[in-house]
């Protein structure tokens, strides 16, 4: 869709505009016809220049340009991961018999996706094409969108412009970035898992199944079918010996993802959330490939996504799809947008991208109660229809959304319409309590696996840690022998690097920071008296480092308080190898 359909002054015709007009008034001043006649051929040539391109631009209505991009094959089989650039293949062609000039080319998508070069300007003959690579940086992981871009057309002599929006749509899923591989510590669950299934863990438990681990002195409460009576018969001391017995089995992991406004703020690449993105996929790979099962839970003010634990490839897939779409979000309850805003956000779409007009011309009459409900007023005052804009875009989606015998409503549908197609929606704001609830919700699933290990990934702001229900679900996961484990990003941390680098800035940012760190302080005293332990982190450290810390702070109790940072230790064995 253009911006213009006709053309306009560039900066040289601009100034033979000027100079034009200035020769025309002085040679009428001063009786100079020799003057004039300079600015009549001034004027006269803005006037030619613009005949003849007027003409040649005439052949973009007529669908006589065309512009494509696509990735290469390399990227699509290789993946693509945030942080890393990326080369798109453009082409234009000219169509036309005429030939064409485009003086500047740029790029409309998604907010985190960033070109890192200029299109030079390029001169296409007639029914020729020119193709070149536009590099690109996606900032996130999530299903991006390059949406369209605007090609600026001049004619030779630089004069007239016209700027023109052409829609390709192609969609970028970008996998968060992959940190070094970790072999995670073999850890005694304190009660049997739900699912006893032969796995790598020692599990030490009473019972008569399982293998022979050693032979120790009886305890007051041992079982008498556990007492080995040859080797108590043959032992110098003649104290019973009881059988000590373990098992292998699986173990079970959650991870607790928190997908709140606090964890989204920043830069794009910046966010709390990014890094937890990253530590999500990098602990899961390690616990699949350690034979153990992991779950996925992500919540703000309620559960948004719960992925039950599985194992094996299509577990991975599936998990990395959930985290993808956890920013991304654009379900009611989770988005600050009322009605009329989201029609509305449709409706530019749908007049950007595809040329169909849902605007009314005028408002219906007043006394038509029927006719009013029918229209959707956008903030700027605009009605749109909403017949209009739901007939639309059920006929572009691609498969049919209804589910069995029900069909979708208005809003799920274009809801729908905007995870598919792009369209960015704003996160809203829960309170404290709401969020507590949520991540109540989120502890009761985790806890229906005994003896499962839960990690959660949360910076604890906004949250109100003494509501009822999450005491009550804190003290079922205790009962349920449930590890407890908190990995907090720290605000701080997360602050552009650039501002850090200023001295002024620094001390800025350190004054502004009191309050957010004690409250920070405040949340993980609260959250340790709960049972988690704590691992405060910042954006540069990876799993292995995380991990580390865990086991370096739980070997020396009381000498340290939880959320210092620690050096790592050689309780983790990392591979050098990257994904």
């Amino acid at each position: 869709m253009a911006r213009g359909r006709f053309p306009t002054l560039h900066t040289n015709g601009g100034y033979l505009l000027s100079v034009g007009l200035v020769l025309l008034v002085l040679g009428v001043a001063v009786g100079q016809w020799s003057i004039s006649a300079l600015g009549m051929a001034s004027l006269s040539l803005l006037c030619a220049g613009y005949v003849g391109f007027a003409l040649r631009v005439s052949l973009l209505w007529r669908r006589h340009l065309e512009l494509l991009w696509w990735l290469p094959r390399a990227a699509t089989s290789e993946g693509l991961v945030a942080q890393r650039p990326v080369e798109v293949q453009l082409t234009l062609r000219n169509l036309s018999p005429l030939r064409l000039r485009v003086s500047e080319l740029r790029l409309f998508g998604s907010r985190c996706v960033l070109p890192r070069n200029q299109i030079a300007p390029v001169d296409l003959p007639a029914h020729s094409e020119s193709s070149t690579q536009l590099a690109l940086l996606v900032a996130q992981a999530g299903e991006w969108f390059i949406h369209g871009a605007t090609v600026r057309l001049a004619d030779r002599l630089g004069l007239y412009t016209l700027e023109a929006y052409f829609p390709s749509a192609l969609k970028l899923k970008v996998l968060p970035r992959q940190q070094p591989r970790v072999v995670l510590d073999v850890a005694r669950s304190p009660v049997g898992v739900s699912e006893q299934r032969i796995g790598v863990h020692s599990l030490r438990q009473r019972g008569l199944g399982g293998d022979l681990r050693e032979l120790r002195e009886y305890v007051p409460g041992d079982p008498y079918k556990l007492i080995a009576w040859k080797a108590t018969a043959r032992s110098p001391t003649g104290r019973p010996l009881v059988k000590e017995l373990e098992r292998e089995t699986l173990r079970v992991h959650y991870l607790v993802l928190d997908i709140g406004v606090t964890m989204r703020e920043g830069l794009p690449g910046q966010w709390k959330l990014d890094h937890a993105l990253e530590l999500c996929l990098s602990y899961a790979r390690s616990v699949l490939e350690g034979s153990d099962r992991v779950g996925f839970i992500a919540f703000d003010g309620e559960v948004y996504q719960h992925l039950k634990p599985g194992d094996g490839p299509v577990l991975r897939r599936r998990l990395s799809e959930k985290l993808l779409e956890a920013m991304h979000v654009t379900e009611p309850s989770f988005v600050a947008m009322t009605d009329g805003e989201l029609f509305a956000a449709v409706a530019r779409y749908l007049r950007q991208q595809e040329a169909i007009e849902t605007r009314l011309p005028g408002p219906p009459p007043a006394d038509d109660a029927a006719a009013w409900a029918q229209v959707a007023v956008a903030p700027s005052g605009e009605r749109i229809s909403r017949t209009q804009v739901v007939q639309a875009v059920r006929r572009l989606l691609r498969a049919d959304p209804s589910r069995g015998n029900q069909p979708p409503s208005d809003d799920q549908l274009l809801r729908l319409f905007c995870r598919e197609r792009g369209i960015e929606l704003p996160y809203g704001q829960r309170s404290s309590t709401e969020r507590a609830r949520g991540l109540s919700q989120s502890l009761e699933l985790a806890a229906a696996m005994p003896g499962a290990q839960l990690i959660l990934i949360s910076d604890l702001l906004g949250l109100s840690l003494e509501e009822p229900r999450l005491l009550q679900a804190m003290s079922l996961c205790r009962r349920r022998g449930l590890g407890l484990l908190c990995i907090r990003p720290e605000a701080r941390a997360y602050l552009p690097k650039s501002l850090l680098v200023d001295p002024v800035g620094a001390r800025a940012a350190t004054i502004f920071s009191w309050e957010t760190e004690r409250t920070e302080a405040t949340a993980q005293r609260e959250i340790q008296k709960l049972g988690f332990q704590v691992v405060a982190v910042g954006p540069e450290d990876g799993l292995a480092q995380i991990m580390s810390r865990r086991h370096g702070r739980s070997s020396a109790a009381g000498k340290s308080s939880v959320g210092e940072r620690r050096p790592a230790t050689n309780l983790l064995a990392v591979a050098s190898d990257r994904a």
